[in-house]
């Protein structure tokens, strides 16, 4: 008898053994959770970008703020996490909930969800209330941030240099992260012997800076063509261009030609502009671009343009 019940005990100790690990692990999962969810201090920023959810901290007993350099159109939140929200213009002011129980005040410590909708973008933040003073949180596109990069990328650079870094980086494909890219394919049949089609657009924020990058292809029964930079001084492929760079300029059946055509915007009208001079970048040795320049004033005219044509 003896014996059958040390067996028993022998079997059932594991079972006990597991039942309290099993014990201390609940009892410790809310700890875990509670680490999970909140982040470290440093890791709360103050400015938030439209392009992920981000993370920030409220004062869980003071008025806060919402910056926005455009109205705000709208502000979403969970109306039991106990935020209370008042748009004014380009400005939100979020306030937490606080109860009384007895002589002692209770501050929210529940992290909720807010979404703000300011321009045309949609922010997506998760709010952390904490015991802080006051917040201001700024909702920003990310353009000050490329144009401050950008100052940085060109800075020191004569104006020349910069239209050929420009259209490099757009060439080998180095683009930082600070250009705006855009691509909406558009074609321009302006040409009796070549199609000209959009493929992008980048803006370098800050130096007024807009390439377009075109691919040029044949028409036609034409077999070979002989392109010039002049050929492509017209107002509806680029405004105020300032500079020009082809891949190739003899275009053959079955091939096509990267052409560059570098505006200059309004934000940097008349700083650093060339005095009648459009450097054209000549990219048949991509290793080591040759620099030329086509006269403006030689900008062919309507007639002079169908004689390239011809030719």
């Amino acid at each position: 008898m003896m014996r059958k019940i040390a067996l028993l005990a022998a079997l059932l100790t594991p079972v006990f053994v597991q039942a309290a690990e099993q014990s201390g692990v609940q009892k410790q999962k809310p700890v875990i959770d509670q680490v999970v969810e909140q982040p470290a201090e440093g890791e709360f920023p103050t400015t938030v970008l439209p392009e992920a959810t981000t993370s920030v901290r409220l004062s869980s007993s003071d008025m806060n703020r919402i910056s926005c350099p455009s109205d705000i159109r709208e502000a979403l939140t969970s109306t039991e996490k106990g935020l209370t929200i008042k748009i004014t213009g380009k400005d939100a002011f979020v306030k937490f909930r606080v109860t009384k129980k007895g002589d002692k005040f209770a501050y929210s410590a529940t992290p909720t969800e807010l979404y703000v909708v300011c321009g045309d973008e949609t922010f997506s933040m998760i709010v952390y209330p904490q015991r802080i003073p006051s917040q201001t949180i700024r909702l920003t596109s990310g353009i000050e941030r490329k144009i401050k990069e950008n100052l940085s990328l060109y800075s020191g650079l004569p104006f020349e240099k910069k239209l050929l870094k420009a259209i490099r980086d757009v060439y080998t494909e180095n683009i930082p992260d600070s250009y705006s890219v855009s691509r909406k394919e558009k074609r321009f049949s302006s040409y009796r012997e070549i199609l000209l089609t959009l493929k992008r657009t980048v803006d370098i924020e800050g130096e007024g800076l807009r390439i377009k990058e075109y691919e040029a292809s044949l028409r036609g029964e034409t077999l070979e063509f002989k392109m010039n930079e002049k050929m492509l001084l017209r107002t509806e492929l680029a405004e105020n261009p300032v500079a020009i760079s082809l891949e190739r300029h003899i275009l053959r059946t079955g091939e096509t030609s990267r052409v560059f055509l570098v505006e200059q915007r309004a934000e940097k009208s008349g700083t650093g502009k060339l005095a009648g001079e459009l450097p054209v970048m000549d990219s048949a040795k991509p290793s080591a671009p040759a620099k030329q320049s086509v006269n403006a004033k030689d900008r062919p005219s309507e007639t002079d343009q169908e004689a390239d044509d011809e030719k």
